[in-house]
């Protein structure tokens, strides 16, 4: 299971995509880096950091695909 967030930096206004596995450690597509659905990533244009838990993220995202 997982999910893809399609998101929008709000700092800089760059569109990308970021992938998180639902309850399990998963691989960033962005960096390649093995992360935490929950750990904090960054916007790949101007490194603006996004935690999940936070207003802003929820703010940030455009779209969400979800997998089994």
């Amino acid at each position: 299971m997982g999910i893809i967030y399609e998101m929008c930096c709000e700092r800089c206004g760059t569109r990308f995509e970021h992938q998180a596995g639902v309850g399990f450690f998963c691989s960033c597509p962005t960096c390649g880096d093995a992360v935490d659905e929950s750990s904090p990533f960054f916007c790949p244009v101007c490194n603006r950091r996004y935690d999940p838990s936070s207003s802003g993220f929820e703010n940030s995202v455009v779209d969400t695909i979800e997998w089994d």
